[in-house]
């Protein structure tokens, strides 16, 4: 029923466009490009709509606010595509073409791929161009950027020796496992004492198997009830202090390759520890390139306000009253 209405809301907006085309005027003008009214009513119908199918709808007091963000937005693409390179116009259609598959590969056919979009108030062609235009403006700042951003290596020694907390590996066990659950899996209900024991009773026959030497990720392919390991021979990685603190001690106190059937209250657990690691500190250069993206974005985020002011004053952009 939301859906429906979305599209018809659309369908209004898009009406509503038609309806004022012939008294479309200029709202913003810069160096090579104007902005038109149906352009930003566009763009905040977009906004609108695509907030309404995440179950948000924008307040109507918040509409010049938003309004003006929207029209910002637009200015800044207009911008970026003036100094846009033939490599950044690849690299943003390719951006955008991946962006677009991933999301359609979320949706079971093409047809509620297709509703998802038209109830944002677009055809999938205009949000193909939408996610493109977006693309171009996000590489064109990136290379412009770049230089005013640079990480340097005194930089990421600095910030690797001010949070040593951060590379601290905490103790990790590399296990195999099968388990039979608790609970029904598709209906979230704790079994009852009679369900758990025939549970119970076949945990322990796959357990004798393991301990009798057929593969454990043969058995686990074929027994273990969790679709997540299950498929990969059941491997997993525990680490102390994260899992189930009765089930993680259990696991680090046994003994390597050991397999050893164990109780919680999730489950009966059929476990096989493989390895050990003991708790360590990440190597500067192992967190040389975490660093550096988080540095790297840090810069970004404090000198875009300066660089976007400078845009404006170098595309001489002037706002019309509205």
């Amino acid at each position: 029923m939301r859906k429906l209405f979305l599209c018809l809301l659309a369908g209004c907006l898009l009406g509503a466009d038609s309806f004022a085309e012939g008294s479309d005027k200029v709202v913003a003008r810069g160096l090579g490009f104007t902005v038109k009214q149906s352009e930003l009513d566009s763009a905040y119908r977009f906004f609108v709509l695509s907030q309404a199918v995440s179950g948000w709808d924008v307040p109507a007091l918040m509409e010049s606010y938003f309004m003006k963000q929207a029209l910002d937005e637009i200015v800044l693409d207009k911008i970026a595509s003036t100094r846009a390179t033939a490599g950044d116009r690849g690299q943003a259609y390719i951006q955008a073409t991946d962006g677009y598959n991933d999301l359609r590969l979320r949706y079971v056919s093409e047809a509620p791929f297709v509703l998802k979009i038209q109830s944002m108030g677009m055809t999938t062609n205009a949000y193909r161009l939408h996610l493109q235009k977006k693309a171009l403006t996000q590489q064109v700042l990136k290379r412009e950027l770049k230089p005013k951003a640079l990480v340097r290596e005194t930089d990421i020694l600095e910030f690797y020796n001010e949070n040593v907390e951060l590379w601290k590996i905490p103790e990790s066990a590399d296990i195999q496992q099968i388990i039979f659950f608790k609970v029904d899996v598709s209906s979230g209900r704790r079994l009852n004492p009679d369900e758990r024991a025939a549970k119970q009773i076949a945990a322990a026959k796959v357990f004798a198997k393991a301990r009798a030497g057929v593969g454990f990720a043969q058995l686990a392919r074929e027994y273990s009830e969790d679709m997540a390991s299950k498929n990969n021979g059941g491997k997993m990685r525990v680490i102390r202090g994260l899992a189930d603190e009765s089930l993680s001690e259990k696991v680090f106190s046994m003994r390597v390759n050991k397999v050893e059937m164990l109780d919680s209250e999730y489950g009966f657990h059929i476990i096989r520890v493989s390895k050990k690691n003991p708790a360590s500190m990440k190597k500067l250069s192992q967190a040389s390139s975490e660093i550096r993206q988080h540095l790297l974005m840090r810069n970004y985020i404090k000198v875009f306000p300066e660089y976007v002011s400078q845009l404006r004053q170098q595309a001489y952009v002037k706002l019309m009253h509205q």
